[in-house]
C-alpha cells in the first residue's frame, strides 16, 4: 500500500514538474520570454565591458533614466516593430503600384557578399541623410530630440527613440534598398545588424578603435554626437561609416572625452509619457541641441549663418 502510493505521489510530482517545465519552456519562447532573455543577455554582456573599459567611471551602472529607459525596450520597441513593418509593408505596396518593380540585374546578379558590402555603403550613406534631416528641420528635430534627451549615455540609453523617429529612419533607409532590388536574405540579416551594433555604439565604452576609428564608427565617436557642448553641435551623424561625415564636412576626432551629454541649452522630462507628446507640444523656436538641430546650409540659411 505504501508502495503504491509512494508510486503515485512521484507520478503526479513528475506530472506537475513537467507541466512547469512546459510553461517556463513557452514562456521563454514567447514574445516577452525572448524580450526578457535578450535584455539579461544584453546587461550581462555590457555591465562587463562597462566596468573594464568604461568611457565614464563615475557612471552608474544604474543610473538616472534606466527605468524609462526599460520601459522603451520591453513596450515601445515591440509596438514600434509592429508598427514599422505594417508601415514599410504600406508603402512597398503602394510605391509598387505606380513603380512596378523589377529586379536591377547588376545588383541582383550579385554574389550575397558584394550584396551585403553595398547594402552596408549605400544603407548607411540614406541613413546618414536622414539622421542629418532629423537634425536639421525643426519640425522633425523635436522627434529625435527624445533619443539625445538621456543625459547619460550607454547601452541602454539606445532604445530611448520616439517611435515616428524609428519608422521613419526605417522607411527611408529599406524602402529604396528593396526598390533598387538587393536580396531579401541578405536585407533580413542587415535591419538585424541596425539593430545590434547601435547599441554597442551608445555603450559607456572608451572604445576608439585606434587607427581604424576614420574607418568604422566608434562608441567614443559616436558619444561625441550626443555631447551637449557647442564645439560638438551637428557633427558625427555616421552611424557606421566615418567617411560619410568626413566627405560632407561633420566629422568630429577630439583627443578629450565630451564634459555632458542630453540636450543643448535644454531638458527633457525622464516620464516616457512627456517624452513621447514632446514632439508635439507648442514651444519656441528649438535651440541647438547635443548634436541637434542646425539647418541644412542651403535649406533656408546660408553657410555663413549655420553656426551663428
Amino acid at each position: 500500500m505504501l508502495n503504491m502510493l509512494n508510486e503515485v505521489a512521484l507520478t503526479n510530482g513528475s506530472s506537475v514538474l513537467g507541466e512547469g517545465a512546459g510553461m517556463i519552456a513557452s514562456f521563454l519562447r514567447s514574445d516577452i520570454g525572448k524580450a526578457i532573455i535578450g535584455f539579461v543577455i544584453l546587461l550581462a554582456l555590457f555591465w562587463i565591458l562597462e566596468s573594464l573599459w568604461p568611457e565614464d567611471r563615475q557612471q552608474p551602472k544604474i543610473r538616472q533614466g534606466a527605468l524609462t529607459d526599460m520601459l522603451y525596450y520591453f513596450i515601445l520597441i515591440p509596438g514600434t516593430k509592429l508598427l514599422s513593418t505594417g508601415v514599410i509593408a504600406i508603402a512597398v505596396f503602394i510605391t509598387l503600384r505606380f513603380i512596378p518593380h523589377r529586379q536591377i540585374p547588376v545588383i541582383a546578379n550579385q554574389p550575397g557578399w558584394a550584396q551585403a558590402l553595398e547594402i552596408l555603403l549605400i544603407g548607411d550613406l540614406m541613413s546618414y541623410w536622414t539622421h542629418r534631416a532629423f537634425h536639421s528641420f525643426s519640425l522633425l528635430w523635436p522627434f529625435h530630440a527624445v533619443h539625445h534627451s538621456s543625459e547619460q549615455v550607454d547601452w541602454l540609453s539606445s532604445v530611448r527613440v520616439h517611435p515616428i523617429d524609428t519608422v521613419a529612419s526605417k522607411l527611408c533607409v529599406t524602402l529604396p534598398l528593396f526598390l533598387l532590388g538587393f536580396s531579401g536574405g541578405v536585407l533580413a540579416p542587415y535591419t538585424l545588424f541596425l539593430v545590434i551594433y547601435p547599441i554597442l555604439l551608445h555603450a559607456n565604452v572608451s572604445w576608439t578603435y585606434g587607427p581604424f576609428r576614420y574607418v568604422i564608427a566608434s562608441p567614443a565617436y559616436h558619444r561625441w554626437h550626443h555631447a551637449a557642448e557647442e564645439v560638438s553641435l551637428y557633427k558625427n551623424f555616421s552611424g557606421l561609416f566615418p567617411i560619410f561625415d568626413i566627405v560632407f564636412g561633420t566629422a568630429y576626432f577630439p583627443n578629450h572625452k565630451p564634459a555632458r551629454y542630453g540636450l543643448y541649452q535644454d531638458r527633457m522630462s525622464n516620464n516616457i509619457l512627456a517624452q513621447l507628446w514632446y514632439p508635439f507640444q507648442r514651444r519656441k523656436p528649438t535651440p541647438p541641441a547635443g548634436g541637434a538641430y542646425k539647418p541644412i546650409a542651403g535649406v533656408g540659411q546660408t553657410q555663413s549663418q549655420r553656426y551663428s
